[in-house]
């Protein structure tokens, strides 16, 4: 049963994170598409470019990281303090503790993140881009809850993974060199 859990939640980890690495990938370029277009366009007197490009390339940059951040949750990747993770590796399944305590912190952090978002967000719907008028900061804002919700499904998962995980069997380093030897690349 334990393995079943732990295959799932892999799948699940593997496909969120392909899914807003893809997403953050299209947001940017498409912030790129839009930059790109602009100075093409002001250098035609009679165009002479988008008014909305820096708002709508700032918002696009914006909202393509707080998605990647499900990606990095997800795979649990986010930033760690090496001490910890040293003085963890030294207590028999404090790896696994750590990696825990690190979800159920991020989870709390996105609760706290959706519903301050929400409020934020409801907030600005009387507040209209300048730039872009028939939009208001509200809609926007509307990324936070987003973020948040697909955040906490990502440490969710992790956090499965990492309670189903068969064992701890060496650090990341080791993991990646021992898939390369099994595809027969060499390492330093």
């Amino acid at each position: 049963m334990r393995k079943k859990i732990y295959d799932a939640c892999s799948f699940l980890q593997k496909w969120i994170d392909n899914i807003t690495t893809g997403i953050g990938a299209v947001l940017i370029a498409v912030m790129f598409f839009v930059i790109i277009a602009n100075v093409v366009l002001r250098a035609i007197p009679a165009v002479g470019g988008f008014r909305w490009y820096m708002e709508f390339s700032q918002y696009c940059n914006v909202w393509a990281m707080l998605i990647a951040a499900a990606g990095i949750a997800v795979q649990g990747t986010n930033l760690r303090v090496e001490a910890v993770d040293s003085i963890a590796a030294k207590i028999p399944g404090g790896k696994k503790i750590a990696k825990v305590i690190v979800d159920v912190a991020l989870i709390l952090f996105y609760i706290m993140l959706f519903r301050s978002g929400k409020l934020y967000a409801a907030k600005a719907m009387v507040i209209k881009i300048s730039t872009m008028p028939k939009f208001k900061m509200g809609q926007v804002y509307q990324i936070f809850p987003v973020a948040s919700v697909l955040c906490i499904i990502g440490a969710v998962v992790h956090m499965l993974v990492t309670l189903t995980e068969p064992k701890d069997d060496g650090s990341a380093m080791e993991k990646i060199e021992k898939e390369y030897e099994e595809e027969g690349v060499k390492t330093a």
